[in-house]
């Protein structure tokens, strides 16, 4: 699979100390993947931060290459349709 991330994605992803390596963890082996606005999907996944279990989300666009638009964790897991 070929990603590329945008530069507003690798900005996130600096800002919120998420790797290039847990995002392609998450896109190549979701927990689930849902579609959103604009055509986007958003892939969920497991990623641990100072000890605490975290939902990774990552919004992409996919075709031929898979485009990373942004990405987020959250501790709200429940929030989006998650069981811990």
């Amino acid at each position: 699979m070929q990603v590329t991330f945008t530069q507003h994605a690798l900005a996130r992803m600096a800002d919120r100390g998420i790797s290039r390596a847990e995002v392609l963890a998450t896109l190549e082996h979701p927990l689930r993947t849902i579609d959103v606005q604009n055509g986007r999907q958003e892939a969920q996944g497991w990623i641990e931060r100072m000890g605490r279990r975290q939902l990774l989300r990552v919004i992409y666009e996919n075709g031929v290459v898979v485009m990373v638009v942004t990405v987020m964790a959250t501790s709200k897991i429940e929030k989006y349709g998650v069981q811990p």
